[in-house]
């Protein structure tokens, strides 16, 4: 039986090597193709079947097991942010002006590489099929869907991901049931009036003023339209409208988010917003259309046996000590869409480091990882896909 927690250590340097190495050259989603081919090259050493795509980027590494089973997945994002990142003297820096990986994902990139080395080495052991996962353009909200429409994971009995976490101290990881991340969706409101001069509003209808009452009135829906305990945040990040000072606005366009955990109530809300608009709009004398676009939805661990074998396998790797609670994100994540129709868990591998310094939040052009953590995150992943086949092996039985 393999020790992979050693043999992840084993794979230290590679790690590191690589996860510099994609720091150093990120790329926006959707154009991960230099990340995309250093991935394949690397899977192709080790002698992994690779499944590329000539419409996304990304890929998806299959290893084979030598003996049959189910399938599991491994889930990696692997694009980068439009951030240009502080400090550009380490030896690591980005090299591509402007982008920068600030949210982890050439840590997650790296780490899954170092778990397909160690499966690979030891596929004859694995009762079933793993699939790498390589996944494009996870900031840009729900690209992993292109990985389900083409079937690629249409054999896949069970998904795994994982993200380092900026605000979880390195040595502690979290794999809690129920509700992680929320959904991200966004929506627009145009209101539309009637233009008149500036000295004379009373011969138009003001969008502006309208606007305005619509951006306040949709926070009632927060206050007064939803059950205090469901957590539900609606944010109008953008109002654009008017010509001139002098011009009363005939146009006004709103775009905002929101942002909860509740599947059910979430359904219900393009209707709520559409309602409240429309009817202060019209007292404003102005029409409103609004239009609402669903994002990742809120991921939720649910699968309650999957989430077993993911914190057994992280304690077996970091230890009982290591497992800790943490609150749930309001952020989102597109591992979500996966899980919409595949069983899931997703957990956080901490990243901070106070005493090195290593404290700034996702998405911070000064933002770093403990590179310590990279073994014990290769490790948990290709621990999660050998126990969970086992388990699948079990339940056949």
């Amino acid at each position: 039986m393999m020790d992979i927690k050693a043999l992840a250590y084993g794979e230290k340097e590679y790690i590191t090597a690589l996860r510099r190495h994609f720091h150093a050259h990120p790329e926006l989603g959707r154009h991960e193709v230099e990340t995309t081919k250093r991935i394949t090259e690397e899977l192709e050493k080790m002698g992994i079947e690779v499944m590329t795509f000539s419409d996304i980027t990304g890929c998806i590494g299959v290893i084979r097991g030598g003996h049959d089973g189910g399938t599991v997945a491994l889930r990696a994002d692997i694009d980068a942010l439009p951030i240009q990142e502080a400090d550009l003297t380490k030896e690591y820096a980005s090299q591509n002006a402007g982008v920068m990986h600030a949210c982890g994902h050439d840590c997650h990139t790296a780490m899954l590489l170092g778990a397909a080395k160690i499966l690979s080495a030891h596929r004859e052991e694995i009762h079933g099929t793993v699939k790498l996962l390589f996944q494009m353009a996870e900031e840009i909200g729900t690209e992993s869907r292109h990985y389900v429409e083409n079937g690629s994971l249409s054999d896949v009995d069970a998904i795994f991901g994982m993200h380092i976490w900026a605000t979880l101290d390195a040595g502690k990881v979290n794999f809690e049931d129920g509700e992680r991340m929320a959904c991200s969706d966004r929506f627009t409101v145009k209101i539309k009036g009637k233009a008149a001069h500036g000295s004379e509003p009373d011969k138009g209808a003001d969008a502006v003023v309208a606007a305005a009452a619509v951006v306040m009135g949709l926070q009632t829906l927060v206050s007064r339209r939803t059950d205090p305990q469901n957590t539900f945040v609606l944010t109008v990040g953008m109002m654009n409208g008017g010509t001139q000072s002098n011009i009363i606005a005939k146009e006004v366009e709103l775009v905002g988010t929101t942002r909860t955990f509740n599947k059910k109530f979430r359904k219900g809300l393009p209707d709520m917003i559409k309602a409240a608009a429309e009817g202060i709009a019209e007292g404003y004398g102005c029409e409103a259309e609004s239009t609402y676009f669903f994002g990742p939805a809120p991921l939720v661990n649910e699968h309650i046996s999957l989430n077993r074998i993911a914190r057994r396998a992280a304690a077996a790797v970091m230890g009982e000590k290591a497992l800790v609670p943490m609150e749930k994100e309001m952020g989102a994540e597109d591992f979500a869409v996966y899980m919409e129709t595949i069983p899931g868990v997703f957990g956080f591998l901490g990243g901070r480091n106070m005493e090195k310094g290593i404290c700034c939040v996702h998405h911070h052009p000064a933002f770093d990882v403990d590179e310590d953590v990279f073994p014990d995150g290769a490790a948990i992943y290709a621990k999660f896909a050998i126990d969970c086949l086992k388990e699948m092996e079990k339940q056949k039985k």
